[in-house]
């Protein structure tokens, strides 16, 4: 049996294939662009299968002998439904990359399913939600009934073709949190607050995180707000975005936005994923005030996520898999993002009132 990447010649699933084939797996390489496809396949000596997420019968075909999927191309939103079908039709295991609200709750949905097809359904493999999740659940494991958690993002360099396009996707969205241990739809911007990174403090703001939505499975924690670390320009524009919420939702303005996406450069360069780098940053609150704070210190995020994925591809063929729907803590331990390497983790004390 073997794993199987779909999208792989995407900025990120190369960087997933290549860090796969560093590991010494030999994973099959899947897409629609056949040209593509066969260019990678050649150029790391691995096996290829095309097949379009539009085309049900021939996607389970390629998933024949399949233990593990990673899918690799986005908007999820769009692209995991099709994916995730073919996966539980043919109990396989299904993995994405998504930091995308909408699908996590659609994949929470569908636990039952998974348990009953023997499959596990994880989304969110790669940075952010990795980070966030697993160092979510080791502070609120360190902190007795804690009752709130919050959660800080911060990340150098600057983002691929794919990603923007998935937040072209999002826009108009809005936010999430978690309050009373139900989610709940927030204004662009909710909350800010100022978060200490290690190297100074930052002003963060709310954001639909993916942990918002993982902490329910991997915490028993009922209140959670997920913040990122802007510049103050671009929180006030957050805010403003409030008011336009409906044209930023628009899809001719999307599409727009895509097409000009498609002019820049793939993703950063081999030396601004060396030089980049990332800290998350989480605190679980008891009710007599005991609190846990704790700062997860990693690699460039493009370059986290193909450790990360690899990592888990690695973890899945070895036989982790616990079926259902999974976080990245709930199927591999809230140590598992210690495994990426370049990051380390610390335990640290807050300023009172902070």
């Amino acid at each position: 049996m073997s794993a199987l990447i779909y999208g792989a010649y995407g900025y990120t699933g190369r960087l997933i294939a290549r860090a796969a084939v560093d590991r010494g797996l030999e994973p099959v390489l899947a897409g629609r662009d056949a040209d593509r496809l066969g260019e990678l396949g050649a150029a790391l000596d691995l096996p290829t299968r095309t097949a379009s997420l539009s085309e049900p019968e021939r996607l389970r075909a390629a998933l024949n002998g399949v233990s593990v999927v990673l899918h690799c191309a986005g908007p999820f939103v769009h692209t995991a439904p099709p994916m995730i079908a073919a996966c539980l039709k043919e109990e396989t295991h299904y993995l994405d990359l998504t930091g995308e609200v909408d699908v996590f709750r659609r994949l929470a949905d569908r636990d039952a399913e998974a348990e009953a097809a023997g499959c596990m359904l994880l989304p969110g493999i790669g940075f952010d939600v990795v980070p966030s999740d697993c160092l979510s659940r080791f502070v609120a494991g360190q902190t007795p009934h804690a009752d709130a958690l919050e959660v800080a993002l911060y990340a150098d360099g600057t983002v691929s073709r794919g990603t923007l396009k998935t937040l072209i996707e999002q826009m108009g969205r809005g936010g999430v949190v978690r309050r009373n241990g139900r989610l709940h739809d927030v204004p662009p911007g909710w909350t800010s607050r100022n978060v200490d990174f290690g190297d100074r403090r930052r002003g963060v703001t709310s954001i639909p995180e993916g942990s918002v939505v993982t902490s329910g499975a991997s915490t028993d924690v009922p209140n959670v707000t997920a913040y990122i670390a802007v510049p103050l320009l671009v929180q006030s524009l957050l805010r403003a975005s409030r008011h336009v919420q409906g044209v930023l939702a628009w899809p001719p303005l999307k599409q727009l936005l895509k097409r000009l996406v498609e002019q820049r450069r793939p993703g950063p360069t081999a030396e601004e994923r060396r030089q980049g780098r990332t800290v998350v940053w989480a605190s679980a609150r008891g009710p007599g005030g005991n609190t846990t704070t704790a700062r997860l210190h990693g690699p460039e995020a493009y370059a986290f996520t193909a450790r990360a994925a690899a990592e888990a591809l690695q973890r899945v063929l070895d036989g982790t898999a616990p079926s259902g729907y999974q976080t990245p803590s709930t199927a591999f331990g809230a140590d598992f993002a210690l495994a990426v390497d370049g990051t380390s983790r610390q335990i640290v004390e807050e300023p009172s009132g902070s």
